[in-house]
């Protein structure tokens, strides 16, 4: 055999060889070769697990258990280790309830290995027991976290007449809220001390001029004002002699509540529904002042004594300061509910 029939013999042979390998052999040839699939070392970093999020909160007005009523809180949440792009969630909690809530993207604290998200409260005022919360949701880069602040609840005052400052102002607008008529200001003036006697005569509490912590509390309840008994006879008055407080109504609410006398044991107002009938501007004779008659001879009027019992002459008597806002609310033939 020469040397040309050789190689065609072991051509042959090989191809009968290649044809004849199964598929696995092929591929082991393949990965011998470099061809396949690339190494794990060749398929990029693999990137870290996420870290552990050490969370924290703390409060700044409220460090004692307390914040003042109407004054606000601020909580920073702090996490460790700083992820940058992160995002942590505060919420202010009371009783169950979210009263403020907000996600926030977590800034890096300067020259430390940390993150601080921060948020402030509105102000404090419905009374019961306040939290705030902080959560941070897990990510690729992070795991979860989250944390509470210890509680506090909010204090309210005992205001006296002649006081000025903010907390005043914030009683009379809560007093005004709930129907009372009282003035603006930072001031506890006569208009206010009207008004608290008033809401006493409401509340069935002992009758003076001061206002005390349980007072402003219900206020900032939402609580104590004056129930209707005539809620759907429109634009109105009410009088109420068992607790001896006039209500302008309307819109089926007590718009204005004020602190009246009517008539004394001797002479009682007269009970039942009537329309005014008669307008007497400034001062009579008798010292009635404003006045508006309904029934005969008996008006609404402002007087020199109102005191917080029945001492007119039947008449409801109202303080002369309030008199001429009152004469303006009335029209004729508006009617007028009096009861006990």
């Amino acid at each position: 055999m020469n040397r040309t029939q050789a190689f065609g013999a072991a051509g042959g042979f090989a191809l009968f060889l290649v044809l004849a390998l199964p598929s696995g052999a092929l591929a082991q040839e393949d990965l011998l070769d470099g061809v396949g699939p690339p190494a794990a070392d060749e398929r990029g970093p693999v990137p870290p697990p996420p870290e552990d999020a050490d969370v924290s909160i703390r409060l700044r007005n409220a460090s004692n258990g307390t914040v003042g009523v109407g004054e606000r809180v601020t909580a920073f949440a702090k996490i460790k280790p700083f992820v940058r792009g992160e995002r942590m969630q505060i919420r202010f909690v009371r009783g169950g309830k979210v009263v403020k809530r907000k996600n926030l993207r977590v800034k890096r604290l300067r020259d430390t290995n940390s993150g601080q998200v921060k948020l402030r409260s509105k102000g404090i005022l419905k009374p019961g027991t306040y939290r705030a919360y902080a959560k941070h949701k897990p990510s690729d880069a992070q795991r979860r976290g989250k944390a509470r602040s210890h509680r506090f609840h909010p204090t309210y005052p005992d205001l006296d007449p002649g006081d000025r400052n903010t907390k005043v102002s914030l009683f009379k607008r809560l007093l005004r809220q709930r129907g009372y008529y009282v003035g603006s200001g930072k001031k506890y003036d006569s208009g206010t001390s009207r008004a608290v006697m008033a809401f006493r005569k409401v509340n069935n509490m002992s009758r003076s001029f001061n206002a005390n912590p349980e007072i402003f509390r219900r206020l900032a309840d939402g609580k104590g004002g004056f129930g209707l008994k005539y809620p759907g006879a429109g634009r109105h008055v009410e009088v109420d002699i068992s607790r001896q407080v006039m209500v302008l109504a309307d819109r089926r609410k007590a718009q204005h509540i004020f602190h009246v006398s009517t008539g004394a044991p001797a002479t009682p107002s007269d009970k039942g529904k009537f329309r005014f009938y008669r307008r007497d501007p400034g001062y009579n004779s008798i010292g009635m002042y404003y006045s508006v008659y309904y029934n005969r001879g008996e008006a609404i009027h402002g007087y020199k004594s109102v005191p917080t019992y029945p001492a007119s002459h039947g008449c409801i008597r109202n303080p002369i300061p309030n008199s001429v806002f009152i004469y303006n609310w009335v029209s004729l033939g508006m009617p007028i509910y009096v009861y006990a």
